[in-house]
C-alpha cells in the first residue's frame, strides 16, 4: 500500500507538472511542495516517499524517450488526445516498465488502479483504454 500511495503522488505531480507545463525546476518543486502537503496533512496514509520521489525524478529525466514509447504504442491516437490524468498514469507505468524493471502485471494492475480511482469513466471505458495500451506498451519494452 505504501508504493501505491507513492506512486499515486507521483501521478499527481506528473498531472500538475503537464497541466501548467511546468519545466523541470519548477516540477521537482512542484513535487516537494505536493509531498510536503501530505506529510503534514492530519490523517497520514502510509506513502513510499523514496520510491515516489524516485519514480517522478525518473519520470522526468527520461520524459521524452517515455513519450516515444507511449506515442509508438497508439494506433489512431496522439499522446496529447490522452487528458492529463491518464497521460500521468502511463508516463510513470511506462517508467516502471522500461527503468525500473518492474514485472508488467504488477505496473499495469497498479496503474488500472489509479486509474479507476481517478479517471474512470462510465462501463470502465478508460480502464480498458489504458489497460489495452499498456499492454501494447509492455509488449514493446519487454520484448
Amino acid at each position: 500500500m505504501k508504493r501505491h500511495n507513492g506512486r499515486i503522488l507521483t501521478v499527481l505531480a506528473l498531472y500538475n507538472m503537464d497541466l501548467n507545463n511546468y519545466n523541470y525546476d519548477e516540477s521537482i518543486k512542484c513535487f516537494d511542495d505536493i509531498k510536503n502537503l501530505e506529510m503534514e496533512y492530519e490523517y497520514q496514509v502510509e506513502i513510499d516517499y523514496k520510491y515516489s520521489e524516485k519514480l517522478f525524478r525518473g519520470t522526468l529525466d527520461h520524459l521524452d524517450e517515455i513519450n516515444q514509447i507511449i506515442s509508438a504504442s497508439l494506433t489512431n491516437y496522439t499522446l496529447d488526445r490522452l487528458s492529463y490524468v491518464d497521460r500521468a498514469i502511463i508516463r510513470s507505468a511506462t517508467y516502471e516498465m522500461k527503468f525500473e524493471k518492474i514485472a508488467k502485471n504488477i505496473v499495469i494492475d497498479e496503474a488500472l488502479l489509479i486509474t479507476r480511482e481517478y479517471s474512470n469513466l462510465e462501463n470502465n471505458a478508460q480502464v480498458k483504454f489504458n489497460n489495452r495500451l499498456l499492454d501494447v506498451i509492455a509488449k514493446n519494452v519487454y520484448e
